[in-house]
């Protein structure tokens, strides 16, 4: 056993090694080929797909030649937990930062999709695809909201709970829908920008070839450099890096806890096990975490960058986990069912663009919307891309509105991602309705607050400035 134990911990320190060098290689691929920087793929991604044509999933037997293990793809699963656990830590909201019309407006723009998403997605797979295709179990309908605006890491989360519900291959499903999701909307969002430039709904760049060299490249030159953390506690005592990796794993370790005590009190109350999924308890351990240190200040001695830091590592680790590991068969063969509901996530996020988009900010609407179409597509680092392209001192306040509406929205995600593969995997068709028409009810509250507020004006023009 000991022996055992030991080969595996080896076995996670090659897998660690093998992700970190594709990430070199992802990197040097985005800072040399042109191809990749016009498309501006992440590196992340890129490694991730050299894991899966090298690794053992690869489609080709010749070239599974890096020594990744079987259960490369479990990494996804627990990384997930670390970002969540990180997202509220080191957070300190402004007082009077959320309101008026332009968060209102940013808020139903940025939630409202997230909640259509999973509508549209039902709808498709319950009219549509599950006739089709009678093996296709009435959870995929969550898995293009779930990978298009939840990202891989959320893909990951509600694959691994569904698993355990013993619905099996959404892992894989909802891995493919981030990846179409996040390749898709960077390559469709940079189209929407030439597009944008040309009709002059641009405030502040008139041509997107502008796009500082670095953001193409990824590398930034020395005199352009910055600290993206700083030390809170001496090194001499403890290493700033390991204070808030701590903090980050404390959230961790009780959201995994509470997830195991939770289920087995309830096995043991009502013969019936009822599972919180570990990244959903770590989000709500990381905000009782920050919350305390905020109201002893002993938030002065944590770094919002070093925190972010933690996060963004995981996540490019998890995207190479996620598309890395892709059952390339599962895939295959729901190949039609995945195209169709991508495509009308697409178009949704289309026409979300237009109508409502355009229509709640009365300035720079489009540099804003940029934002959202990342946001809605991959993950928030890919809406900060876009936005970036087309407002390159960030003067619209698209992220800035657009977190402060991820506050709001926050148990509204979370719910979304927890409740619906419950309620269809224990009421069947019936269940998937109730989602599907409380998806869409909930759409339609969120614009009538939207009206009324002023954060949707139906009769708003869309705003040129050449």
């Amino acid at each position: 056993m000991e022996l055992t134990m030991s080969s595996a911990i080896w076995q996670v320190m090659v897998d660690i090694s093998i992700m970190g060098a594709l990430l070199l290689i992802g990197e040097f691929l985005r800072a040399k080929v042109k191809l990749i920087q016009k498309v501006l793929i992440p590196p992340a991604v890129i490694a991730g797909f050299l894991a899966l044509l090298f690794g053992p999933q690869s489609p080709v037997e010749q070239l599974k030649i890096l020594p990744l293990s079987t259960s490369f793809g479990t990494y996804a699963s627990v990384l997930i937990v670390v970002i969540f656990a990180a997202t509220p830590i080191g957070d300190k909201p402004q007082k009077g930062a959320a309101s008026g019309p332009k968060i209102s407006g940013m808020f139903f723009n940025v939630s409202g999709i997230a909640v259509l998403q999973y509508a549209v997605g039902m709808l498709v797979t319950l009219v549509l695809l599950v006739k089709l295709y009678p093996t296709l179990d009435e959870n995929f309908g969550l898995m293009m909201a779930t990978g298009f605006y939840g990202g891989h890491g959320t893909a990951a989360a509600v694959g691994s709970a569904l698993s355990e519900l013993g619905v099996p291959n959404m892992t894989d499903l909802g891995n493919t829908c981030a990846t179409i999701g996040i390749v898709g909307g960077i390559i469709s969002g940079m189209i929407i920008i030439n597009w944008g430039t040309r009709k002059g709904y641009t405030h502040y760049v008139e041509n997107p070839k502008e796009l500082p060299q670095e953001m193409r490249t990824g590398l930034v030159p020395a005199n352009k450099q910055k600290s993206s953390s700083k030390g809170t506690v001496a090194s001499i005592c403890l290493d700033p890096l390991g204070f808030h990796l701590g903090i980050v794993m404390l959230a961790c370790w009780v959201g995994y806890i509470a997830s195991k005590w939770f289920a087995n009190w309830t096995l043991a109350t009502f013969d019936f096990k009822i599972s919180i999924p570990e990244f959903c308890l770590s989000l709500i351990a990381g905000i009782i975490l920050n919350g305390f240190l905020n109201k002893t200040g002993a938030d002065q001695y944590v770094d919002r960058g070093t925190v972010q830091r933690i996060q963004g590592t995981a996540t490019d680790f998890l995207m190479i986990s996620g598309i890395g590991s892709l059952n390339l068969s599962v895939v295959m063969e729901f190949a039609v069912p995945l195209i169709v509901v991508c495509a009308a996530g697409f178009l949704i996020n289309w026409f979300w663009f237009i109508i409502v988009g355009g229509k709640s900010s009365d300035e720079d609407w489009f540099e804003r919307n940029m934002m959202v179409w990342g946001h809605a597509t991959g993950v928030a680092a890919t809406g900060v891309l876009l936005q970036r392209v087309v407002d390159p001192e960030l003067k619209s306040r698209g992220i800035e509105d657009s977190g402060i509406a991820d506050v709001f929205n926050r148990p509204i995600i979370i719910g979304l991602q927890v409740i619906p593969p419950i309620l269809i995997v224990n009421m069947g068709t019936t269940g998937s309705w109730i989602v599907t028409g409380a998806c869409f009810a909930i759409v339609a509250v969120m614009w009538i607050f939207a009206y009324f507020t002023k954060g949707w004006v139906p009769g708003r023009r869309l705003k040129t400035y050449r």
